[in-house]
């Protein structure tokens, strides 16, 4: 009876199907040619920070199917309302809901590379499209094939952002490639202190460590991983940077942890609260272009001077997010803060 009752759902749902009449173009995704709706008015987007490309290139508001929540990016909710009628599937706690994807009728689906449930997706007739990234080049060529699948104005928009973050790295580039690797941080990136996990190479974090000065000392780390207290001391590292997180967390207590207090970071007041905007800016967004702004003054004080955090956090808000950030908004973003309406939520 109960297998019945699956199958009797499953066919009411598959009325919901595309049913593969749309026009389609064709659209270079890593050396493969996808065949994309030529009109593109609904999107599911399961890769969490590729929300926020989406809504940067001008189509956010054709999100109907996402893997992010509103306490999980606050902020994004508020600059996009239209985030609040979309549902939440295939979220990051790993609850998936198949049928919430067929609901949503999405014209196309953006998942990243070798998801679990890309060809299930496939085979229900969704076009899919998988995107990755590990470094800037990476990062870059995420953004403008995006803007190619999304057509419409989103191309001038991918070539401007990527622009400006050519135009950022060069910059710190031009300061970093003279300071000899013996005279660089050790940098230890933190995601969680219950259980204590780090971040390795093989991934934007350790990338944007190297671009702006910094030597991981999480080495011999692949990816994320969890390491002991005695690790952290053995490591050493020069400067700690806390990751954004759920729960808003303040230096001080992060400098209360035993394992963190006792080295050079804690001992000389450099750990620090990684800015938490639309997105986490230490990993796979949009915001990479402020966190390496942001970073490379962290580590070098005196060398990158000029940069103004707040001032450059509103500029780029307005300029790629056409959002009119107020400084006091900034300031929140930079201490990983989220927007006071939704501090109690």
């Amino acid at each position: 009876m109960k297998a019945m009752k699956i199958i009797l759902s499953l066919l009411f749902l598959s009325l919901f199907i595309p049913d593969g009449q749309a026009q389609t173009r064709p659209v270079n995704v890593d050396g493969v040619q996808v065949a994309v709706p030529t009109k593109i008015n609904r999107i599911a987007d399961v890769w969490p920070a590729h929300n926020m490309i989406v809504y940067m290139l001008g189509q956010g508001d054709k999100i109907v199917a996402t893997s992010v929540s509103k306490r999980m990016c606050p902020w994004f909710y508020k600059i996009n309302p239209p985030m609040e009628k979309a549902v939440t599937t295939f979220a990051s706690n790993g609850d998936n809901s198949m049928e919430e994807l067929i609901k949503a009728k999405p014209d196309l689906v953006f998942l990243t590379k070798m998801h679990a449930n890309s060809n299930a997706i496939s085979r229900m007739g969704y076009t899919v499209v998988e995107l990755s990234f590990s470094d800037f080049p990476g990062l870059r060529e995420c953004v403008l094939t995006t803007a190619d699948v999304l057509g419409g104005n989103a191309k001038p928009k991918a070539e401007k952002y990527v622009a400006y973050l050519d135009s950022n790295i060069r910059n710190i580039q031009l300061v970093t490639n003279k300071i000899p690797e013996s005279k660089k941080p050790k940098v230890l990136h933190i995601t969680s202190l219950s259980p204590i996990t780090v971040s390795g190479n093989n991934m934007i974090i350790g990338a944007w460590i190297k671009l702006c000065g910094g030597v991981n000392a999480a080495v011999n780390v692949e990816n994320s991983k969890q390491v002991s207290s005695e690790q952290i001391l053995l490591w050493n590292p020069d400067i700690i940077i806390y990751a954004g997180s759920y729960v808003e967390i303040k230096e001080q207590d992060v400098l209360s942890n035993p394992a963190l207090k006792n080295t050079k970071a804690g001992k000389n007041k450099r750990i620090y609260i990684n800015p938490k905007g639309l997105f986490s800016w230490d990993r796979y967004s949009a915001e990479e272009a402020l966190q390496i702004q942001w970073a490379a003054q962290k580590f070098y004080p005196d060398k990158f001077k000029s940069f103004d955090a707040v001032k450059e956090t509103v500029f780029f808000y307005h300029s790629f997010f056409n959002y009119p950030l107020t400084k006091e908004e900034a300031e929140m973003i930079i201490k990983g803060q989220a927007p006071k309406t939704m501090n109690n939520e």
